[in-house]
């Protein structure tokens, strides 16, 4: 029978973040934002104001899953609600939620919502980020209708749109239909022929810091959503703290394009397990025609491919641009279920 381990907070233990390591790894759909060090590096920076916790599930001696969350309060229509949720939060983490085999996902639902069921210090359990065809919408929709837990079906929450890059760069231009593939030379031949020749360039880790304030800059520019996001001091910490603690062991990484000699794009990336994924971009809006931001992003890709990454992820957002590169949709939903 299975049994819940609870952690308060993300712990610090090495033989528990081993294993929560080997199933993050060993979980087909296990990405670095489900680790322990990210999550532990969200906590501490965003998540301070909620109550981490980290649930481990075992059978027997063997740990099957791990159930990060973390519970804050929040308004809504009839008042401030407690309300337990995947620890991440989606604006900064693209893959929120439990890690587990398969066949362990049902048991892993069941046992973490058995023990919040008796608990009486919240009023909903919001389940966001679960990727369509793995199971877990249905798993904690079944485990809820066995305790009474009322919930409401799942809802689509976002898509990351995803590039095959298996069998290397070559065999992913095959893939690609011939009008995007001649859509791409045309705009990297253009930015060339109009504002000067261009180079991808990695930024050295020592020079990270002044490179995320030109990112920056470029993007609180722009009158809209993103530019609001980037003009936040608790989102330049982040991206920064990121950084610091990822950047030495090259998983974050920063790139920009020079154009001309001077940074006319660039693009943080998370690198890991054979992963490539776009974090986040930006380029000089006084470029925008000449679409630096494409040129780069289509640079980025064969160095994941010649780096033998198989997936190149675009991540959260369904931005018409992501789709000239030939992606296919991960889709994402969210299930969310109330204190009986």
């Amino acid at each position: 029978m299975a049994r819940l381990v609870t952690h308060a907070g993300v712990p610090d233990d090495a033989d528990v973040r081993a294993r929560w390591d080997a199933l993050v790894a060993a979980d087909p759909l296990g990405t670095f934002f489900h680790s322990a060090r990210y999550l532990e590096l969200w906590a501490k920076v965003l998540g301070t104001r909620a109550t981490v916790r980290v649930h481990e599930v075992l059978e027997g001696d063997e740990t099957i899953g791990f159930v990060p969350v973390a519970l804050s309060l929040e308004g809504s229509a009839t008042g401030p609600l407690e309300v337990v949720r995947f620890l991440g939060g989606d604006q900064v983490t693209d893959y929120l939620g439990p890690v587990a085999m398969p066949e362990h996902r049902l048991t892993v639902a069941r046992t973490y919502l058995a023990q919040l069921a008796e608990d009486g210090d919240w009023d909903e359990f919001v389940a966001g980020g679960l990727v369509v065809g793995s199971g877990w919408d249905e798993h904690w929709s079944t485990a809820a209708g066995e305790l009474g837990l009322a919930g409401l079906p799942p809802v689509p929450e976002d898509v990351c749109p995803r590039i095959d890059l298996t069998g290397g760069y070559g065999a992913y231009l095959d893939r690609l239909p011939s009008k995007l593939r001649h859509e791409l030379r045309r705009k990297a031949r253009k930015l060339a022929r109009d504002a000067g020749d261009y180079r991808l360039v990695e930024v050295p880790v020592a020079e990270h810091d002044e490179a995320l304030t030109r990112f920056f800059e470029m993007n609180v520019v722009l009158d809209d959503e993103k530019g609001r996001f980037f003009a936040s001091d608790e989102m330049r910490t982040w991206f920064r703290a990121l950084a610091e603690a990822l950047g030495p062991e090259g998983t974050l990484r920063i790139h920009e394009l020079h154009v001309g000699g001077t940074p006319g794009a660039a693009c943080v990336s998370i690198v890991h397990g054979g992963e490539w994924g776009l974090y986040n971009s930006a380029f000089d809006p006084v470029l925008a025609m000449l679409a630096p931001g494409m040129v780069i992003v289509a640079e980025l890709i064969e160095v994941a491919a010649g780096e033998g990454c198989t997936v190149f992820d675009l991540l959260r957002g369904d931005e018409p641009y992501k789709y000239r590169f030939g992606p296919v949709n991960r889709e994402l939903v969210s299930a969310s279920f109330q204190r009986a």
